[in-house]
């Protein structure tokens, strides 16, 4: 069986707020999904998932430091890095679905929630963003449902209404974890459906709380127990 990756390397989800192909939707008014850079690594091998952690985990965000966390605070942090440059869908999270979502293929296809076409309101709000290094206070895999149950109500970038089979607090940069599928199913048979691997962030000395967000693929047997689609799932920056 080959590990089959599905996200990888340190610019994983630094994504592209465009759409290729779709220039007609280049002049929205909404704000994409935020920027990240979490992941090393995620893969999954037969039962086997790995998650790789950035060992720089950063994090894309219009938020300013509070008043609170002060300028020792924010120079203690080393916050902010820098200008950051460049609801639930309906159905598979839109109208248009997996196969017309905005997608990112540096390492095969995944769609990007929120991700039509934001070019020009990044060009006009590009004062406004910054990158932080980011906190992992918790991560979390769970899995989520069948196809047709995902396909009728994903959840959201929050941990709202997702249970989750295995969590880790206070993750640290450049740590390794890994779950065994089959003992988050039941019989110990990998389940096939959407998992989720999810990300509460949050950045010290600041007063900023990141809060959630996923990645969420699907495993199809069909396929060797291997990744069939993946969703990047952030709320808007």
């Amino acid at each position: 069986m080959h590990r089959r990756t599905f996200l990888r390397g340190t610019g994983a989800l630094a994504l592209s707020g465009g759409i290729a192909g779709c220039s007609g939707l280049l002049g929205s008014t909404e704000p994409p999904a935020r920027k990240a850079w979490l992941f090393e690594d995620v893969a999954v091998d037969d039962t086997q998932m790995t998650i790789d952690i950035d060992s720089n985990p950063r994090v894309e965000s219009r938020k300013e430091p509070t008043q609170n966390a002060g300028i020792v605070g924010m120079v203690s942090a080393g916050l902010p890095i820098g200008v950051a440059r460049g609801a639930k869908g309906k159905g598979a999270r839109g109208s248009g679905g997996y196969k017309n979502a905005p997608s990112h293929h540096r390492h095969g296809r995944w769609a990007i929630w929120h991700g039509s076409g934001h070019r020009s309101w990044r060009d006009d709000h590009e004062d406004e963003l910054r990158t932080y290094p980011a906190t992992i206070a918790t991560l979390g895999v769970a899995y989520l449902g069948s196809d047709a149950a995902y396909e009728q109500d994903p959840p959201g970038p929050g941990p709202g209404n997702v249970s989750w089979d295995r969590t880790w607090e206070n993750v640290s940069d450049g740590a390794t974890k890994t779950v065994d599928l089959s003992e988050i199913s039941p019989a110990g048979n990998v389940r096939e459906g959407w998992y989720r691997v999810g990300t509460e962030l949050n950045a010290e000395n600041t007063g900023l709380d990141f809060e959630w967000q996923s990645v969420d693929f699907e495993v199809d047997k069909e396929l060797g127990t291997e990744v069939d689609k993946a969703w990047y799932v952030a709320p808007r920056v």
